[in-house]
């Protein structure tokens, strides 16, 4: 009798056959951009949108678009930045991470910092102004004398101080042939003195001040960002500056003034000091200027 093979039974993987009754897990990957990080922060805090543009003076819009990290509609690299930096600040968040995470969608540009101009720095001064008054006087004097002494030169032989000699009345004195007769004693009136007016003595390099500026002037103590629009709304000065940086701001007043980090700046109208303090929340200052 002929056997017959029995086929075995495959192997199967145990791991496909899964009960019915296992629910399949998705896992929801969050976003970690700047935006949805600061988002996630507000909405853990209970605050709206609202509520922070009460304390740190953003407008809605402003909040929003970071938020979408939508930062076409914002002004500037540098501004976007500095919104960042200070909307973590308020959420106590570390914001180095954030700019990090900006950085490919908001590169920084080399900050354009123009040179200060009319800050009191006084024009070179000239060949005369370097020379001492002393020498001034001495040159005078010299001066006068080679102008007397030329005009003596030039006077007849007769009319010099020889034949100036007279008698006292104003006749020539009789001399007797063979005689020698003594001169009469003319006085001799010396010339006065000229006077010469000598400019007060200046130190050794210093320098006359140029008037101060009338305008309104930006000084910065530490890196701070900055933007501020003259009255028709025109942005005059905006941009992030570092320690050491002095601007004058040119524009018609009233000055819509909004810094980012205020204790790190000074504002000057003219010589008058601006004081932040009553301006400032959570470092943010905002204000208008007259």
């Amino acid at each position: 009798m002929t056997e017959v093979p029995v086929a075995e039974p495959l192997e199967t993987d145990q791991s496909d056959a899964l009960p019915a009754d296992v629910p399949e897990v998705v896992v929801a990957i969050e976003s970690s951009t700047p935006g949805a990080v600061l988002r996630r922060a507000r909405e853990a805090r209970g605050q709206s949108i609202a509520d922070v543009v009460q304390v740190i003076r953003f407008s809605a819009h402003q909040i929003e678009a970071l938020e979408r990290d939508d930062y076409a509609s914002l002004p500037g690299a540098t501004s976007v930045r500095g919104l960042v930096r200070n909307y973590a600040r308020f959420l106590k968040l570390d914001a180095a991470p954030l700019l990090t995470q900006l950085e490919p969608a908001v590169p920084v540009a080399e900050t354009d910092v123009r040179p200060p101009t009319n800050m009191g720095e006084a024009d070179e001064a000239g060949v005369v102004e370097r020379v001492p008054p002393g020498l001034i006087v001495i040159g005078v004097v010299l001066l006068l004398l080679a102008l007397g002494g030329y005009w003596y030169a030039t006077l007849p032989a007769d009319s010099r101080l020889p034949g100036l000699l007279r008698d006292v009345s104003g006749g020539s004195a009789a001399v007797a042939p063979g005689t020698v007769s003594a001169p009469s004693t003319v006085p001799v009136v010396q010339p006065a003195p000229a006077v010469v007016a000598e400019s007060p003595p200046v130190a050794a390099g210093e320098t006359s001040a140029a008037p101060p500026y009338a305008g309104l002037r930006v000084e910065f103590d530490d890196r701070s960002w900055i933007e501020i629009r003259d009255a028709t709304q025109k942005i005059v000065f905006v941009g992030e500056y570092p320690a050491g940086t002095r601007q004058n701001v040119d524009g018609k007043a009233p000055f819509q003034i909004w810094i980012g980090r205020a204790s790190a700046v000074r504002v000057f109208m003219g010589e008058r000091s601006i004081d932040l303090k009553p301006h400032t929340r959570e470092e943010v200052a905002r204000f208008n200027l007259e």
